[in-house]
């Protein structure tokens, strides 16, 4: 399920706080995450929000300031600018898309993308998703 780059999970030091951002138009994928993040407590403590497109994703950012923004892929036509937008912004952007799509990797990446995952349901996927978020998630608030 990851294809970049191998995020190294933290030691055993004090609970990691995250901010996770979710854009996405359906929350299937965000309530897996959720329930899987919530049975990481004793690691990291993962606060997840969920909006539908980047015209809702903007002010959240403003205010709330995410350390980690996981963006669908096929969400928006602009989502490559707006990645791109947000990880300049200061947040760890993580692209996801529904199918595989390998050419997709490199584009996110140049785009500002620390990492790409296919959606899943199964178990294992989500929890290496929730690690990854965890372990690139940005130590500094989100700043505009």
């Amino acid at each position: 399920m990851r294809l970049m780059p191998s995020g190294e999970m933290f030691g055993s030091a004090l609970r990691k706080e995250v901010r996770l951002l979710v854009v996405d138009d359906h929350s299937d994928h965000f309530e897996h995450l959720q329930a899987h993040a919530e049975m990481y407590s004793s690691q990291f403590a993962i606060e997840c929000k969920l909006v539908a497109d980047a015209a809702e994703a903007r002010p959240v950012v403003e205010s709330w300031m995410p350390s980690v923004v996981l963006v669908d892929t096929h969400l928006i036509s602009d989502s490559l600018a707006f990645m791109k937008e947000l990880a300049e912004m200061g947040a760890a952007v993580v692209a996801v898309s529904e199918k595989r799509i390998p050419e997709l990797v490199e584009t996110c990446q140049q785009h500002g993308a620390v990492g790409y995952f296919t959606k899943s349901d199964n178990p294992d996927d989500v929890e290496a998703l929730i690690g990854f978020i965890a372990s690139v998630a940005s130590k500094v608030a989100v700043s505009h």
